[in-house]
């Protein structure tokens, strides 16, 4: 599926331009860091407090980092297509890229349960208390799919094809 949506953008015009323009990569390259930045840097405080460590930060204060962790998620999101349109032939086939890419729908689908589980009842949780089975579940899922994600983008300029 990656293979023929690549050779359908190969040639196209975003993708020349994104080749032929030489300061665009490194740029997208900082701002793609940045976002990394901002999503993990929220989320590890997050998922950490929600997994019951930290405990002398209040919970519900921990979540008002989730605009940070969207717009980094928005900046990689963003940065990440323009990777993909920039050289759609090596993305497709290469083993670390479509890896990272079913972890981040693992990852989706953990801010889901998430959502649907954890956010409509975390107010009633008592902040001294442990933190319930299902929140730690999420929490370091969260934690492991993350720094997988983060380890298999930096192993795509060095793996190969699947």
């Amino acid at each position: 599926m990656l293979e023929s949506i690549a050779a359908s953008i190969v040639d196209g015009p975003l993708s020349l331009w994104i080749q032929s323009t030489y300061w665009l990569w490194p740029v997208l390259e900082i701002i793609h860091f940045a976002g990394l930045s901002l999503l993990l840097g929220g989320l590890i405080v997050i998922d950490l407090r929600m997994a019951g460590h930290f405990k002398a930060f209040d919970l519900a204060a921990t979540h008002k980092l989730l605009p940070l962790v969207f717009i980094g998620f928005g900046f990689n999101l963003i940065t990440g297509i323009l990777f993909f349109y920039g050289d759609p032939l090596r993305y497709a086939v290469n083993i670390g890229f479509q890896i990272k890419m079913i972890l981040v729908i693992v990852a989706g689908l953990n801010a889901l349960l998430y959502y649907w589980k954890i956010n409509p009842v975390m107010h009633t949780w008592d902040g001294a208390a442990d933190s319930p089975a299902i929140a730690k579940f999420v929490a370091y899922t969260s934690l492991a799919v993350w720094f997988a994600v983060l380890v298999c983008g930096r192993l795509i300029p060095y793996v190969g094809t699947g």
